[in-house]
């Protein structure tokens, strides 16, 4: 039975571990320094590729040395141009004026987020100035 005063030393020194040798507490130095994070730009959407409508503007006034008025002409153009069907948009001047303004709005708001994601771009990204997305028109020929 020597086992149990050996086995009992054992238990002792590992539970009270490097406790009965006195040491000094280490002082801790803390190091702050900056850390360069990647972040994952998301692609741009390729630019906004709009086509210029044709506007008509009619009026049911006479023309000068025609036995028709413009509104008689447009009529008739557009029945050449659609094979003898007469379907046309109209809007009053106050609803256009609307639809400009709000087309206005639409291009404010998309301009500014487009400032706000050129910026955010080049606060994350150090290689090259970021660049907006453009808007291209093109007109009908």
């Amino acid at each position: 039975m020597r086992l149990k005063p050996i086995v009992s030393a054992l238990a002792i020194l590992t539970i009270s571990g490097c406790s009965l040798f006195p040491q000094e507490a280490r002082e801790v130095e803390i190091i702050t320094k900056p850390v360069q994070i990647n972040i994952a730009q998301p692609t741009l959407p390729r630019p906004i590729e709009l086509k210029e409508p044709r506007w008509y503007v009619v009026s049911d006034k006479k023309i000068a040395n025609e036995d028709r008025t413009y509104l008689d002409k447009f009529i008739e153009d557009i029945k050449k141009k659609h094979g003898g069907d007469i379907v046309f948009v109209a809007m009053s001047v106050a609803d256009y004026e609307l639809m400009a303004y709000n087309t206005q709005e639409l291009k404010r708001y998309i301009n500014q987020l487009g400032e706000v994601i050129v910026y955010y771009r080049n606060v994350t990204i150090n290689e090259e100035p970021a660049a907006a997305v453009g808007i291209n028109v093109e007109p009908q020929p």
